[in-house]
């Protein structure tokens, strides 16, 4: 598989659009995200995460303004939950948590996203508006990528704009997330990790110096310490049947890991995210009988 040959777009139906907004909202997502909100502008976005108290990860996410709240780029089986959990702590603040049911996503790759980015000026993790269509820029180490977001049904904006690019068999927002190490947490892998094993350090997903929010201590605690002892990869050269929760083991038999994500198929090859000890990501990785290797 050699990923900087892909090309093309799809539509990315398995990302919700929640929305936050009021006038406590900064105030409110400020003492609850790992981020600091408050180096928003409606030009950028953030990666950021929303813990448990104890410092478990609920879900990673992409966040920006726009216009007047802020917009949540949310894996879709564990958006009811989030919006559960965070509407826990709205109390008396002036702020209304909503899903977008009529926001649209779509992922690129390759050519039309190299053009998207270059005519528009978008920089890594800039935010472009053109003609009500939001696109994000998604760059990684292998590929130019865009995300594009219709907030309010504007299909034929978003339309005009891929005429030039072909559909994809897979979800190119997905394998953008598995290739930059961002996991789509789901009600399954939910609060288990905290969020520098599922790589939020990598991504300035966590403000040092932002004060507190909900789970702080722990994460800020584990900074300081340097205790990680795990870490999130993306393992290739996979089974179809591989399924979350499946151990993987070194030569010997010991448990070193396990599957995080769902296995995606690129061409010939099965791909999926792990978190696998930080002290035996040199030695050989199997799933079952079968030798599996870290993608690079």
């Amino acid at each position: 598989m050699n990923i900087k040959d892909l090309f093309g777009y799809s539509e990315d139906k398995n990302t919700s659009c929640i929305c936050v907004s009021g006038e406590d909202s900064e105030k409110f997502l400020q003492g609850q995200f790992s981020n600091d909100v408050t180096l928003l502008v409606n030009t950028n976005f953030q990666y950021s995460s929303y813990s448990t108290n104890q410092g478990k990860v609920i879900s990673i996410f992409r966040i920006f303004k726009y216009q007047d709240s802020y917009i949540l780029l949310v894996n879709k089986d564990i958006a009811k939950y989030f919006i559960d959990r965070l509407s826990m702590y709205v109390l008396m603040s002036k702020v209304e948590i909503k899903e977008i049911n009529s926001c649209q996503v779509f992922g690129v790759c390759g050519l039309l996203a190299d053009d998207l980015i270059s005519k528009y000026n978008i920089k890594k993790n800039e935010i472009f508006e053109n003609n009500s269509v939001l696109i994000l820029n998604n760059t990684n180490k292998y590929m130019s990528a865009v995300t594009l977001i219709g907030i309010n049904n504007v299909a034929k904006d978003i339309t005009d704009m891929l005429s030039t690019s072909e559909k994809s068999s897979y979800n190119i927002n997905e394998l953008m997330d598995n290739l930059s190490l961002i996991p789509r947490i789901t009600m399954e892998t939910k609060e288990k990790y905290i969020p520098q094993v599922l790589n939020l350090e990598s991504l300035d997903g966590i403000n040092y110096k932002k004060g507190c929010y909900t789970g702080q201590e722990i994460v800020a605690r584990t900074h300081y310490l340097g205790k990680v002892k795990k870490k999130i990869l993306l393992l290739s050269e996979l089974e179809l049947s591989t399924k979350v929760g499946d151990k993987l083991h070194d030569k010997d038999g010991d448990i070193i890991g396990d599957i995080f994500g769902t296995t995606q198929k690129i061409e010939d090859d099965f791909i999926c995210l792990s978190v696998i000890k930080i002290a035996a990501i040199e030695e050989d990785i199997f799933l079952g009988n079968k030798k599996v290797k870290i993608f690079q």
